[in-house]
């Protein structure tokens, strides 16, 4: 077959199947791509900022039992003031505008979160507040929420958790308890897809 048929031939193609030919590339709106071909899950990525050009951090939330991944604005520059923010973002919750569209925090109110230590890759991060009398699904998705948001800034694979000083057990995506360092992949199950 020539190539001048062939390429007539996939034209043709194309035009019965309903793909617009254009004669430039056209951009793609972030929020038009579907998030099943945004990237491969427990890739590792970058937050687009919120607001473009402005540095930016990632944390997770609730909706539909799920944990979603959000994008907040950061005037922080250093690993520490990112983890601060991370943290900050967590404790503050989901906007007004999320709550709207049914987003959620399984985070307790009243509760205390702050970094302790960092070591390498790992963080420990001190519990305060009220914790008990949740469910195990709750308590999963907050664990979750923390680790995934932690552990989504470059500088940060591992999470730990303490309460005065004491290691902390902690709830995994497939309901083992661990008093092990936490990471990502512990909780990626919990993920909307």
């Amino acid at each position: 077959m020539r190539p001048g048929v062939i390429l007539t031939s996939l034209f043709l193609v194309l035009a019965g199947c309903g793909v617009p030919i254009q004669s430039e590339p056209v951009p793609i709106a972030s929020g038009a791509v579907p998030t099943r071909l945004q990237g491969s899950p427990g890739a590792p990525t970058v937050a687009p900022s919120a607001t473009p050009g402005r540095p930016a951090v990632q944390v997770n939330f609730v909706r539909d039992d799920k944990l979603v991944t959000l994008v907040r604005d950061t005037p922080a520059s250093t690993p520490a003031e990112r983890l601060t923010a991370v943290v900050d973002a967590l404790l503050a919750g989901p906007t007004e505008n999320e709550q709207a569209i049914g987003i959620t925090t399984a985070l307790p109110p009243g509760i205390g979160l702050s970094v302790v230590d960092v070591q390498g890759n790992r963080v420990d991060l001190q519990l305060s507040g009220e914790t008990d009398g949740r469910s195990a699904t709750e308590n999963v998705l907050a664990v979750g929420q923390i680790v995934l948001s932690v552990t989504a800034l470059p500088t940060v694979d591992q999470v730990s958790f303490s309460r005065d000083g004491a290691p902390v057990e902690a709830l995994l995506a497939d309901g083992a308890l661990t008093a092990e360092p936490l990471t990502a992949s512990d909780y990626e199950a919990l993920r909307t897809r």
